[in-house]
């Protein structure tokens, strides 16, 4: 393609400030001479005239060429172009040269283009995946991709995981219980009652070696270890390994708050009853390697709620047994709070207590127990790990959503990335079971949600649902079914034998009919029947007056605390 010019004429300026000085008069353009090859014209920069060099190729008058701005310069040291003044112009068709290097730059203006755009794209691509990072996905995600899975997958997809389960910590009352290893720790010796090895010769220790203080010193570090983990778990429930592989080397423990375990609650079973508290430890996808698709502990460190593509959940099987289920879960269900270890100074040892009721402290102390964790724990409700645990869609509609305030049907179980504060220890991903019902135990209906009934016990709203929903809708002929389920939910309710409730309750099944509109003009009246009806089986399996009537005191509280009555 060829180039525009144009033509000149007698007062157009140089580029170095001079000026054409003499044109042909026969060529007027627009009233003023035309300069023509060979014409005078001054420098800006020097004295003297100079003489217009070269014109235009294919135009000619008595034998010289117009000159023109593609074509002509200045003899002036300057070199100087010229600058017209009017718009008629002319076609220049490139030289084979003028086209090879127009060529060139255009191909070199395209490459950078491209590199331009190969660079945006490069960043925005790590800014997205800067963005998307995950604290763990599964293996079959390639790199790049951290979507949500759509199909079920096995556990061992998914970053290593262990199982724990609090240890029985009272003595045996007998020969014939089973041995509570959990307190095995405590029985060490006292690194001070560990007797020293005679003195040896220099010569005795060349010849025989020194494995007797070698020995003393093993054996005083580990009652010194011993003595630290029996400071850290006072009080507490040293967790056996039970499924996967450690998470960390050290002891685990739980404390178990007064609503965990019971004591404050009405209850027959005692301290002494056996726990299930299962902490499932996660190890994140990676630890700082610099992988674009996980978070890295620095980042996670400054974050309260981290995305996961699985999260992990207890349900309850067929036979009132919990077990753990795995979810992919999207954008948007799969923020995991994240939260700090801290160090305690009277356990010495790190901790960190859930912000559910009931409030479980997990402690974490770097020394080892020496407590194995035996195959027989003593717990009558043993924990069922499948293998593998399935990981699935999570359904739609479901919230897994991390809050301190959740909807009463999530608010059973708790997930956690916590954090201690150690080089080398990765973060870690903790989901604890709530302990199973006990007998006569009183809360909320729906605190009673995902928690194992032991396969013998069932929660007995007090008054009955269907009272409650009848009195519910009397206030507001309005409210659908789930609305009525979920407020009458939170009505309280005592664990009681199933038999009991299903052949003694008063209203079981919405037996009764008329005696539940009865009952809905009346709560608190009918709540009191409705004791008084199942207080004689209740003692029949082992609860005294004084329970029976501590429960009746507490429904009629947690009843009076939300407005029922």
């Amino acid at each position: 393609m060829g180039a525009m010019g144009f033509y000149l004429r007698v007062g157009d300026a140089t580029t170095c400030g001079g000026r054409i000085l003499t044109g042909d008069e026969t060529i007027s353009w627009y009233g003023v001479a035309g300069a023509l090859e060979g014409d005078l014209v001054t420098c800006g920069r020097h004295p003297g005239t100079y003489k217009i060099l070269g014109g235009t190729s294919d135009t000619w008058d008595e034998g010289r060429r117009f000159a023109g701005t593609l074509d002509s310069v200045s003899s002036c040291p300057c070199r100087a172009r010229f600058i017209q003044s009017i718009p008629d112009g002319y076609i220049r068709d490139d030289t084979p040269e003028e086209r090879a290097e127009k060529e060139r730059l255009s191909a070199l203006i395209r490459q950078k283009e491209m590199e331009k755009k190969q660079e945006e794209a490069a960043k925005t691509l790590a800014e997205e995946r800067d963005c998307n990072r995950v604290f763990a996905k599964s293996c079959l995600r390639e790199n790049g991709c951290n979507d949500a899975g759509t199909e079920p997958e096995p556990h061992t997809n998914f970053p290593r995981m262990a199982f724990y389960q609090a240890l029985p910590t009272e003595e045996p009352s007998d020969e014939n219980d089973v041995p509570q290893h959990a307190q095995a720790a405590k029985k060490q010796s006292a690194a001070e009652e560990i007797p020293k090895p005679k003195k040896r010769s220099a010569l005795y220790k060349w010849w025989h070696g020194n494995h007797e203080e070698m020995d003393y010193q093993a054996a005083r570090a580990a009652a010194a270890s011993a003595a630290h983990v029996q400071m850290a778990v006072e009080g507490a429930s040293v967790l056996g390994l039970i499924g996967g592989s450690a998470i960390t080397s050290g002891t685990w423990a739980v404390k178990l708050g007064e609503m965990a375990t019971g004591l404050g609650r009405v209850a027959t079973s005692g301290p002494g009853a056996p726990i299930v508290a299962v902490l499932v430890g996660m190890m994140p996808g990676r630890l700082n390697d610099g992988e674009q698709d996980f978070i890295d502990r620095m980042r996670l460190e400054q974050m309260r709620e981290a995305p996961s593509r699985v999260r992990y959940t207890w349900e309850t099987d067929g036979q009132g047994r919990s077990v753990p289920h795995g979810w992919h879960t999207p954008p948007g269900k799969d923020a995991v709070r994240v939260r700090k270890m801290a160090w305690d100074n009277g356990r010495q040892a790190y901790t960190f207590t859930t912000e559910e009721d009931p409030r479980i402290t997990i402690i974490w102390t770097p020394d080892s127990s020496g407590v194995n964790a035996p195959s027989n724990t003593g717990n009558q409700t043993p924990v069922r790990i499948p293998n593998p645990v399935i990981v699935d869609p999570l359904p739609e509609e479901t919230r897994l959503e991390a809050t301190t305030s959740p909807a009463p049907e999530e608010k059973t179980f708790a997930d956690y990335i916590l954090i201690l504060p150690l080089p080398n220890i990765p973060p870690i991903y903790v989901y604890l079971s709530k302990p199973p019902v006990e007998f006569l135990e009183v809360e909320l209906y729906s605190d009673f949600v995902r928690r194992s009934r032991q396969g013998m016990y069932e929660a007995d709203h007090i008054p009955s649902r269907a009272a409650v929903e009848v009195y519910l809708l009397r206030l507001d002929p309005t409210l659908n079914d789930a609305q009525l389920e979920k407020y009458s939910d939170e009505v309280a309710a005592i664990v009681i034998p199933k038999k009991v409730h299903q052949k003694i309750s008063e209203t079981y099944g919405k037996r009764n009919a008329t005696r539940i509109e009865s009952d809905s003009r009346n709560l608190k009246s009918a709540a009191d029947s409705n004791i008084d009806a199942i207080k004689p089986a209740l003692k029949e399996h082992g609860a005294t007056e004084e329970q029976v009537e501590a429960a009746r005191a507490k429904i009629h509280k947690l009843n009076s605390d939300i407005g029922l009555y």
